[in-house]
C-alpha cells in the first residue's frame, strides 16, 4: 500500500514536471525541445522579444510577419519587417527587422509555420509574454563589450565586430544524435579578434568584411583558445543592409 502511494505520487509529480516543460518550453536546452514545438517556438521567442524592446503587441507582431511573408514588406509600428526571401534548403524564409533604417534582429521561420497561420499564432500560449517582458526589460540595459575585454565564462555579452574569416560550414553530429552545420568564424574590433562558432542557420546571409552586432552571447575556452558562442539566445544581427545575399525568392 506504501508503495503504491509512493508510485502515484512520483506519476503525479512527473506530470506536473512535464507540463510544466510543455508551457514553459522557451527553456528547453539544446535538442529538447523537439519537432514542430521547435519549429513555433523558436521564431516566436525572436518576435516576442522585439515586440517587448518596442512596446508592440506580439499578436500584431506575428500577424506582421506572415504578412510580409505574402507581400514582401509590412510594418507593425516603427517596425519594418521585410521578408528577403527562401533559403538554399527551401524549407525556411529569412526575415529582417528593421527600426528607423537600423537593423534589429534577422531571423528565420519555417515556411510551414508561416502557411499554417492558427497553429503558429495558438503556439503563443506556450510562450509567457509578460515574464520575458520583464526579463527582457530588466536587461536590456547592459553596456557593449569590445572583444579585449572578453573573459572566460562572460555572459549576455553585447559587441559590435566585423567577420574576418569564415570557414567553409562541416557536417557533424551533436550529441543528441542530430546532423547539424557548424562553422567557426573569425570576428575582430579595434581591440582584437576572436573566434565566434555559428550553427545551422546562424551563419545565413553573413560574409567575410560584414559587420555584426551580437547580443547575448557567452564566452568559452576551446582548445586552449577564447570562443565565442551564441547558445539558445543569442542572436547575431548583419548591419551591411546593402548586402546582397544569394536567396531564391517568392
Amino acid at each position: 500500500m506504501v508503495e503504491r502511494q509512493w508510485l502515484f505520487r512520483r506519476v503525479r509529480s512527473c506530470k506536473e514536471i512535464l507540463a510544466t516543460l510543455t508551457r514553459y518550453a522557451y527553456t528547453f536546452k539544446r535538442g529538447q525541445c523537439k519537432g514542430k514545438m521547435r519549429m513555433y517556438v523558436e521564431p516566436l521567442l525572436s518576435i516576442v522579444k522585439i515586440a517587448s524592446k518596442y512596446d508592440i503587441d506580439p499578436d500584431l507582431s506575428v500577424d506582421s510577419f506572415i504578412k510580409a511573408w505574402h507581400n514582401e514588406i509590412d510594418y507593425c509600428g516603427s517596425l519594418k519587417i521585410t521578408c528577403r526571401g527562401v533559403n538554399k534548403d527551401k524549407d525556411s524564409a529569412t526575415f529582417l527587422v528593421t527600426h528607423e533604417g537600423k537593423v534589429v534582429s534577422q531571423f528565420p521561420i519555417k515556411i510551414e509555420a508561416l502557411e499554417n497561420q492558427d497553429s503558429f499564432k495558438n503556439h503563443l500560449r506556450h510562450i509567457p509574454i509578460q515574464e520575458i517582458r520583464e526579463r527582457y526589460n530588466k536587461d536590456d540595459n547592459g553596456v557593449k563589450k569590445t572583444i579585449g575585454q572578453l573573459r572566460v565564462k562572460m555572459k549576455k555579452v553585447d559587441l559590435k565586430a566585423k567577420i574576418i574569416e569564415m570557414p567553409p560550414a562541416i557536417r557533424v553530429m551533436t550529441r543528441f544524435g542530430h546532423s547539424a552545420k557548424v562553422t567557426n568564424i573569425k570576428i575582430a574590433d579595434e581591440t582584437g579578434s576572436i573566434r565566434l562558432s555559428l550553427w545551422n542557420n546562424q551563419m545565413d546571409n553573413l560574409y567575410v568584411g560584414d559587420n555584426v552586432e551580437i547580443e547575448n552571447s557567452y564566452v568559452a575556452r576551446y582548445r586552449g583558445e577564447l570562443q565565442l558562442r551564441l547558445g539558445r539566445k543569442g542572436t547575431i544581427n548583419n548591419e551591411n543592409l546593402l548586402i546582397n545575399p544569394t536567396l531564391s525568392h517568392k
